[in-house]
């Protein structure tokens, strides 16, 4: 019998350690769009309305107003906080309807190109009729082609370059 209570004492220790190391490092479900859990939430009507939204002069104005919280070495989730981002779920409007389609905007974002493959580039500004105004750029850069790890390298507050067509 004494052998038998040590194997389920031990038993018990070992799930409890268990859970509480999922429990100390989040792991029970992360949202992909918002791995750090620090990113607004909204339902939406259209989704398309809401990206609309996001490419507007006042959009831009509040990302212009952000952008100083935007330091070289953040990485992409970093900077997605930094800058406000939003997830936003097609629904109905009321607070359980979250199972639409998703996506993640951050405002005054107007694209994002790989002009190498250890560069990026998100370019910033507004949509006015068509005619895209970019007014910053932030540059991030990774070691390694196959690596999904994107850190800030630069801002670029005077760019020349628009979104590719």
């Amino acid at each position: 019998m004494a052998v038998r209570s040590g194997i389920g004492r031990t038993t018990r220790r070992v799930l409890g350690f268990g859970l509480l190391a999922v429990a100390a490092t989040g792991c029970f479900w992360r949202d992909p769009l918002d791995p750090h859990g620090a990113l607004n939430h909204r339902v939406v009507g259209d989704l398309g309305d809401a990206e609309q939204m996001a490419k507007g002069r006042e959009a831009y104005d509040r990302a212009r107003g952000r952008v100083s919280n935007v330091q070289a070495g953040m990485s992409v989730a970093e900077v997605e906080t930094a800058m406000q981002a939003i997830v936003v779920a097609q629904g109905r409007g009321d607070a359980g309807d979250k199972d639409g389609p998703r996506r993640k905007f951050v405002e005054g974002l107007l694209c994002r190109y790989e002009p190498v493959p250890l560069r990026q580039r998100w370019l910033f500004g507004y949509d006015e009729g068509g005619v895209e105004l970019v007014g910053f750029v932030l540059e991030f850069s990774r070691e390694d082609a196959d690596s999904d790890r994107w850190t800030v390298h630069s801002i670029d507050r005077h760019p020349t370059d628009d979104c590719p067509e």
